[in-house]
């Protein structure tokens, strides 16, 4: 690749650092449109990179700054989201930087921030988590809903005859039916849709969420995974490397975010409005794991998670602090977005990510929007 290859291709980067939600898809999208249609100046290179990458309008003045910086080398305006909130309404202001209520104890989300801090933190596989990785891919196999597929296939005991194939043998016999093919829809996996909160009160954590990730990627039903922390980020591309080594790898580069703070509200909020995600939502069994400690203004997480709900098939939501089995939520976001999960469970290990799994068959018989425990599951299945 020619110099100014790379630096077309580091353009998307460089949108990420400056706030605009770039993922994966949309540099390789505005790599190959540049390929088939090579623009003729800086006005052309402009429109059709502001065409890939800007989906929100509150986008825009940051695309503008940073496209000046890379390709003009202009001075980069910053943007301040927060800044910007003082400018337009004071008193808006003023309530974002109050902290949010919260209960005192563990869980309060005291230590949460909001501040974003973008950093690299080396990840590596650990050969003893191998047994514990492949009983939560089993899990996950075993456990995840199926549904009926579109598409019907031959099968001797199908609920309906396969008119085509039926015609065509008895173009065999001279016209004449004389043996009817039969046709059923056959069932397949769910997608499982898995975010994980990798920002700095999850330190501790996050590496095991993102090697979950991996063995769930591999597990055999069709998975997306993306973390969030200050952005939304798309694990998919990383995460499909077989060996989790080489994957986890290819993720401290990726995710720049981990172990910064906390927007849970507006990086659930990128991932409803881009219509590519959306349809990775759309009847999955979405799993969230993150501590919910959302230290912003509370509203626009509960409608993320509310919209997650009513989109998803079942909504799940792993948490280290649900370990104990007198959780309750502390925070005033989690305590709103409670009545929309199905399912809050714990995720300090492995093997609390491979119960949650199993116990997804005993959910699918339940009430939705309950935040049931998996002892209360057991408690119905006797």
């Amino acid at each position: 690749m020619s110099l100014a290859g790379h630096r077309l291709a580091a353009f998307a980067g460089a949108l990420r650092r400056a706030g605009v939600a770039v993922d994966s898809g949309r540099a390789i999208d505005f790599l190959t449109a540049i390929d088939r249609l090579p623009p003729a100046d800086a006005t052309a290179l402009r429109r059709l990179a502001r065409l890939v990458f800007v989906r929100r309008i509150e986008d825009g003045p940051a695309f503008e700054a940073a496209f000046d910086a890379w390709f003009l080398d202009r001075a980069p305006i910053v943007r301040d989201p927060d800044a910007e909130e003082e400018r337009t309404d004071d008193s808006r202001a003023e309530a974002s930087d109050r902290p949010p209520e919260v209960a005192d104890g563990e869980g309060g989300g005291k230590d949460a921030s909001a501040d974003e801090r973008l950093d690299r933190r080396p990840l590596a596989a650990d050969r003893r988590e191998r047994a514990a990785l492949a009983h939560l891919a089993a899990a996950a196999r075993a456990g995840m809903p199926l549904l009926a597929s579109r598409r019907r296939r031959p099968s001797r005991r199908g609920d309906a005859i396969d008119l085509a194939r039926t015609a065509a043998a008895a173009r065999r016999t001279f016209g004449v039916p004389i043996e009817l093919v039969h046709a059923r829809r056959p069932p397949k996996w769910r997608r499982l849709l898995v975010l994980i909160d990798v920002s700095g009160s999850l330190k501790a954590h996050s590496e095991t969420f993102l090697k979950a990730a991996h063995a769930l990627l591999h597990a055999g039903p069709p998975a997306e995974a993306f973390s969030f922390g200050t952005r939304l980020t798309r694990l998919s591309p990383a995460l499909g490397r077989r060996d989790a080594g080489e994957a986890l790898a290819e993720l401290a580069d990726l995710v720049r975010d981990i172990d910064g703070g906390t927007r849970i509200g507006p990086a659930l909020a990128a991932l409803l409005a881009e219509p590519r995600h959306q349809a990775r939502i759309r009847g999955a069994v979405t799993v969230i794991v993150s501590d919910g400690l959302e230290r912003g203004d509370p509203e626009p997480m509960r409608r993320a998670v509310e919209r997650l709900a009513r989109t998803s098939y079942r909504l799940v939501w792993l948490s280290p602090l649900a370990a104990r089995p007198d959780y309750v939520p502390a925070t005033r976001a989690m305590r709103l977005a409670t009545p929309a999960i199905d399912l809050l469970e714990d995720s300090s290990s492995l093997a609390a990510f491979a119960r949650a799994f199993a116990a997804l068959p005993a959910l699918d018989r339940a009430p939705r929007g309950r935040a049931f425990r998996i002892s209360d599951l057991d408690g119905r299945a006797a």
